[in-house]
């Protein structure tokens, strides 16, 4: 546009922005050029290319004869002048007819860019579609596969982290005999034989603590039997008739000899209940007998102290470790026996409430302090009110007897009272059932 512009009106201006833009598409024309891979469009450019450069050398040249010309219309000579424009007119025609060859060429090539590009598209839209048939066939393949892969991961990683599962059972439930031996990933494996090294470690610690308690029992009952012998025989006047003081010293020696056994027997029986769970006898126990026999056995205390014990026993069975339940009814009524004030009162009442054995023993004593009711569970605990007997207690006997209780899967609590300690066990009965108690 510039130069047909320059042609009509000859100003300068015109045809130096003519040449900014001839600078500027050689510019773009090299560019494009590179940018294309069809070797008929590159022919077509370098065509188009060569064209612009001949306006453009003929534009310059037609500028010098247009100078030349308007000089000699300022100081006109002869006929030369019209000559000379006629020739300016002649190259003025060829330049227009290049100028509209150079617009057909260029359009020439963008209609052939257009149509590459849209074929171009074509086959990128074709491949885009194969690309996405082939996508949606590999998720298809890819999900079972994957479903497939991860139950067989699962299957693989469950068994070792069953295996684990039960060999840490075992070790809680004691078992230390069976080797712990774990197959899977190497992580898993080294697991394993970790829990088996704790396995070893803790079958050694059972080991050395069984000999320890055999010494021990051993040990202290010996020295302790002769003590209880030799004070028998001092109050059946073997070594001669005692005074009466003598006869309360050796009392007292016998008493306390007999306290200390009861002592270690407890010591011992805390020490093994996980033991004595496992190997216990689950029969048909009469709660009602069970305690009938406890409190013949503690009939000399009891009328030593002058206290009056109220039965109140409902015909109750269920199936269970009868030496164990008998450790938790002695235990009760010893406390009860022990912390009643002397012509006080202990009620026993056993009961059934919803298919569940219900075991009440309340004493007249103290009581138990409010900061002992959390406590008084644990293991070697004695409570902050005094004991008055000649030995105070290990603190073993209320936990035993929840040891004991848990292994029937009941519970054991303290019950507030105004006055003197109420303690409450809570059994199943399995009444009716045909299928034995087992421990839990």
């Amino acid at each position: 546009r510039n130069a047909r512009q320059y042609l009509v009106l000859h100003d300068p201006q015109l045809l130096k922005n003519y040449q900014e833009r001839h600078e500027e598409y050689l510019k773009i024309g090299t560019e494009l050029f590179d940018l294309l891979l069809d070797n008929t469009l590159k022919q077509k450019l370098l065509v188009l290319n060569q064209l612009e450069q001949t306006i453009y050398d003929e534009l310059r040249a037609l500028s010098t004869v247009v100078v030349k010309a308007e000089s000699a219309l300022e100081a006109p000579t002869d006929g030369q002048s019209d000559g000379a424009t006629l020739d300016q007119q002649n190259n003025v025609q060829g330049i227009v007819q290049e100028l509209i060859s150079l617009a057909e060429t260029a359009q020439s090539i963008l209609q052939d860019t257009s149509s590459l590009i849209n074929s171009e598209i074509e086959i990128l839209r074709s491949m885009s579609a194969n690309a996405k048939e082939i996508i949606s066939w590999e998720v298809v393949a890819v999900i079972p596969c994957a479903v497939i892969f991860i139950i067989v991961f699962a299957i693989l990683l469950s068994r070792p982290v069953r295996e684990i599962d039960q060999a840490i059972r075992r070790l809680g439930e004691g078992d230390f005999d069976q080797p712990v031996v774990i197959s899977g990933p190497r992580d898993l494996e080294y697991l394993g034989q970790r829990l088996n090294w704790l396995r070893l470690r803790l079958l050694e610690l059972e080991e050395k603590k069984s000999k320890f308690l055999a010494y021990v029992s051993h040990e202290l009952k010996t020295p302790l039997t002769a003590i209880r012998e030799g004070a028998e025989l001092l109050l059946e006047g073997v070594a001669g008739k005692l005074t009466r003081s003598q006869e309360d010293v050796a009392t007292i020696l016998r008493k306390s000899s007999i306290n200390l056994q009861t002592m270690i027997e407890k010591l011992l029986s805390f020490n093994m209940p996980e033991a004595t769970e496992m190997r216990s006898s689950i029969v048909r126990v009469d709660m009602g007998e069970v305690i009938n026999s406890v409190v013949v056995d503690h009939k000399p205390a009891i009328i030593a102290k002058g206290l009056r014990v109220d039965l109140e026993c409902e015909n109750v069975s269920l199936k269970g470790d009868l030496e164990q339940l008998r450790v938790v009814v002695d235990n009760l009524v010893s406390n009860a026996v022990k912390y009643s004030p002397d012509g006080g009162n202990i009620q026993v009442i056993l009961r059934v409430e919803r298919d569940q054995l219900v075991l009440d023993v309340k004493d007249s004593g103290p009581g138990i302090d409010s900061g002992d009711k959390d406590k008084v569970f644990d293991a070697f605990y004695r409570g902050k009110r005094p004991d008055k007997s000649h030995i105070r207690g290990s603190g073993l006997g209320l936990s035993i007897a929840k040891e004991f209780v848990s292994a029937h899967s009941g519970s054991i609590v303290v019950v507030d009272e105004i006055q003197g300690a109420h303690f409450r066990v809570t059994l199943p009965t399995n009444i009716g059932k045909d299928t034995p108690w087992v421990a839990q």
